[in-house]
């Protein structure tokens, strides 16, 4: 059974550029569009990672943050943020927060993408 990692994204193109990307990676994926929508896709159906953005429209990327770790049954599920912020508030509050990685969007390339998910997914037993 492959991992489950949920894409909370905005932008559809990089939205669909990730879904592609994971996919092909073997990885099974579930896609939200803003953060609200984020929220009811986790509590409904655990993911084993998160993938979020920050900028998004009714709930961003850092209040659904401070809600998943305020849900116990969410609360350990990493999460690895993809913004176009840069700015040190946003990168302190993700950080304390305890999300696994915060990637500037225009800092990382697609190639390391499958590399650092695999790093923070959790392993399974068996």
């Amino acid at each position: 059974m492959s991992n489950l990692v949920l894409i909370v994204e905005d932008d559809p193109a990089a939205r669909q550029v990730l879904d592609r990307l994971l996919r092909r990676e073997g990885f099974q994926t579930a896609l939200a569009a803003d953060g609200v929508e984020g929220l009811g896709r986790a509590m409904a159906h655990p993911s084993d990672l998160i993938m979020l953005d920050l900028s998004m429209p009714r709930l961003d990327g850092l209040r659904l943050l401070r809600t998943l770790r305020d849900i116990d049954t969410l609360r350990g599920v990493p999460v690895i943020v993809t913004t176009s912020r840069s700015d040190g508030e946003s990168i302190a509050e993700a950080a304390s927060l305890g999300v696994e990685q915060y990637l500037v969007k225009t800092r990382y390339t697609l190639k390391d993408l499958s590399a650092i998910v695999r790093r923070h997914l959790p392993r399974r037993a068996g």
